[in-house]
This record gives structure tokens, C-alpha cells and sequence, in this order.
């Protein structure tokens, strides 16, 4: 019996731009912790492969920390006698033409078997527990365009094996979001390659298992959820017995991932006297401090309650009752002078902007504190003024 585990969109690395440094290296701790889970279960079943489909790294030239943490998990992994297979993902492909993924490291040290052709499918072949079995991958190609079938004019040999697994990073026809702008492999590419018994997807952040005629496409999901998008899926990974070709089980193994929350708040439930003080409320009541939170307001919204709403005392309480919070506010929209009808976008003038906010700010200090935002708020519009 063949036992697997197959991985993908580990992002590890990742770098999320409105985090502070504290919060950042606790994020990208998270991230590592949940490969080593898989890795850990793979030792735990004694897995004879395991199996990484790409976006293993969140981007080509990861922090060492990263790298270090990564072939400490695959020493872990060879000291327990599993086998590694990777390909690169789209996150950790090299842009440059003679640029290498990150995890070809790892093939040069012969630490995994990391496939890194675009146009060939290449083979390995093993033995476990006398069957012989076909592991092929063949990495992202950046060229192709949008939504492009990835394995058109790709060359392979037909593998002469009793099981054959291939490992690709792109989209599955009918799995994938509206928006999506990879490649996606079309079902009738899956029934055409008879000689190809399980196809092993990473690229799409959604679990999925799919049968066409008899191969079995598995895309594993993302091990931790990236974005607020992603609170709906479940984090996890792919464990699968074969016997020869037949599956005896394939099951995803979920993960706890790091709890997320997003709310809404329409600006037209806002008490025009103390809009920041109904916000502050709703932020208690949502508050946990292991969470990643977003809170989005929407609707439109009176110039003067606009004033009266502190956007930065919200966002900055909002990240001292969780892990981190992210204040979405690109659907307000502010009411137009008479009143009467919504300028959708309305242009503000950030030089009016800037004026209203420092003058409400010093009007709330006094003697030497109020002279430093007169000062600043000379210094900025000055700045704006050569910008402009």
C-alpha cells in the first residue's frame, strides 16, 4: 500500500503590508507551523511520499529564515524515509529567465526531487512496497495567457508504471473563482491522458476532489487561509492509501487555522452625534485577540459625520483588541453639498482634508502641543504644495 500526503500553497514567508513587525513575525510563524503539521502527520503514517504543489515560499527570494525552517522539515522528513516531491507555484516562481524557484535548493542538495521544467513533463520512478510508481510535476509557465490549458504543446513519455501521480499548480475547469487569471486544466486535458492516474493540483486556496472517467484530480487547499476571501475555506492538506491504482482512501486533513472575522457596518445606522463611539461598541463586542479582523463600512455617509468619524482611533483600537484588524472604508461614499443626492467617488480635496483634521487636532491640545501640529500641518501642505 502506498500511503501520500500531498501539500500546497504553504505561502510561507508571507508578507501582508498593513502589519507591523510584531505581528508579521507571529503571522509568518502561524504559516510555518501549519507545514509542519503536515509534515508531522506524514511521519505519523508513515507516509512513503510527500508530495508540495507549489507556492511553497510566498514569493522568489524568501527570507533565510524561511529556507532554513523548510529543509529542517524535509531533513525531519528523509530521517523518517519519505520521499519529497515539489514543483513551484506562481507566488515562488523566478520572473527573471535565468532565475531558479527557491525550492531548487533544496533538488541541488538532493534533500527533494523538485521538477523544474515548463514545457516537459518529467518522470521519477520508485518502488514502495513493490509497486512502482510514476511521480511527474512540471512547473507554472508564466507565459501562458489567462486561463490557458497549461499542459497544451507540453511533451512527456508515456510512464510504463503501475500507478502514475502527476503534481501541477493551476486552476480545474469549474473550480476556480470568477477572477481567476492562471491557467486552468480543462477536464477533457484529464480524460486525455489516459496514462495519468492522479492529477495533484495547487494554485486554488479551496479543497477540492473530482473523478473524470478514471483518473482522480485532488487539489489539497492552501494550509493556512491568506485573506479575508478566504474565511469560508477550510485549511488542510490531502492524505491518500493507494493500492496500485485503486484508492483505499483519500481524505483532507483539516487545519485550525488562525480565526478570522469580517463585518459590516452600513454608515447609515450610524448615530450622526457619535458615529465613532457606535463604532468603538460594535469593535468590543467583535473583538478577539487571536483573530484577524476586518471591519468594512459601506453606504453613504454626511460630510459632517464624516469629520466627526475618527478613521484612526477605529483602526488603532481595533488592532489593540485583535490580532491585527484592517478598516475597510472604500465604499463610502460622501454626501454631496446640498445634500439631496450621493456623489458616488466624490473627488475630496486632501489639501481641504488635511486642513480640517490638523486644526481639529490642535484645537484638542494646548500651548506647546498645539504650536507642533501648526507646525506639521505647515510642513505638510507646503510638501503638497510642490507635489501638486
Amino acid at each position: 500500500m502506498i500511503r501520500l500526503v500531498c501539500t500546497a500553497d504553504n505561502h510561507l514567508g508571507r508578507y501582508y503590508a498593513k502589519m507591523n513587525l510584531k505581528q508579521l513575525a507571529e503571522r509568518r510563524a502561524r504559516l510555518r507551523q501549519a507545514f509542519a503539521r503536515a509534515v508531522d502527520f506524514a511521519i505519523a503514517q508513515r507516509a512513503h511520499l510527500f508530495l508540495q504543489c507549489g507556492d511553497l515560499f510566498d514569493r522568489e527570494s524568501p527570507p533565510p529564515a524561511e529556507l532554513t525552517f523548510v529543509a529542517q522539515q524535509f531533513q525531519k522528513l528523509r530521517d523518517n524515509h519519505v520521499r519529497i516531491y515539489a514543483i513551484s507555484g506562481n507566488h515562488d516562481m523566478p520572473t527573471s529567465a535565468d532565475g531558479a524557484t527557491p525550492a531548487r535548493i533544496y533538488d541541488a542538495l538532493r534533500a527533494a526531487r523538485v521538477f523544474g521544467k515548463r514545457t516537459e513533463i518529467e518522470f521519477d520512478f520508485v518502488k514502495v512496497e513493490g509497486t512502482t510508481v510514476a511521480i511527474g510535476g512540471i512547473a507554472p509557465d508564466p507565459r501562458l495567457e489567462p486561463r490557458a490549458d497549461p499542459l497544451v504543446g507540453v511533451t512527456y513519455s508515456a510512464p510504463q508504471a503501475d500507478v502514475t501521480l502527476l503534481l501541477l499548480h493551476c486552476g480545474f475547469e469549474s473550480h476556480v473563482p470568477p477572477d481567476f487569471g492562471d491557467a486552468i486544466l480543462p477536464k477533457a486535458r484529464v480524460a486525455e491522458m489516459a496514462d495519468v492516474d492522479y492529477f495533484f493540483l495547487g494554485d486554488i486556496h479551496r479543497t477540492h476532489k473530482a473523478v473524470v472517467e478514471r483518473a482522480t484530480v485532488l487539489v489539497p487547499g492552501a494550509t493556512e487561509r491568506m485573506t479575508f476571501g478566504e474565511i469560508s475555506e477550510r485549511a488542510g492538506f490531502y492524505y491518500g492509501e493507494l493500492e496500485g491504482k485503486a484508492a483505499l482512501k483519500l481524505a483532507h486533513e483539516a487545519l485550525d487555522a488562525q480565526p478570522m472575522r469580517r463585518e459590516t457596518i452600513r454608515t447609515t445606522d450610524l448615530p450622526a452625534d457619535a458615529p465613532t463611539e457606535f463604532v468603538f461598541e460594535r469593535l468590543r463586542e467583535w473583538a478577539d485577540a487571536e483573530q484577524l479582523m476586518q471591519l468594512r463600512l459601506e453606504g453613504p455617509l454626511a460630510r459632517e459625520v464624516y469629520h466627526r468619524l475618527k478613521f484612526f482611533d477605529l483602526w488603532r483600537l481595533g488592532n489593540e483588541i485583535n490580532f491585527y484588524f484592517d478598516l475597510d472604508r472604500a465604499d463610502v461614499k460622501i454626501a454631496s453639498a446640498d445634500g439631496d443626492s450621493i456623489a458616488a467617488g466624490e473627488v475630496i480635496s486632501v489639501r481641504r482634508e488635511i486642513e480640517s483634521v490638523a486644526d481639529e487636532l490642535a484645537a484638542q491640545r494646548e500651548g506647546d502641543e498645539r504650536a507642533l501640529y501648526a507646525e506639521a500641518r505647515a510642513l505638510v501642505l507646503a510638501r503638497l504644495g510642490k507635489e501638486e
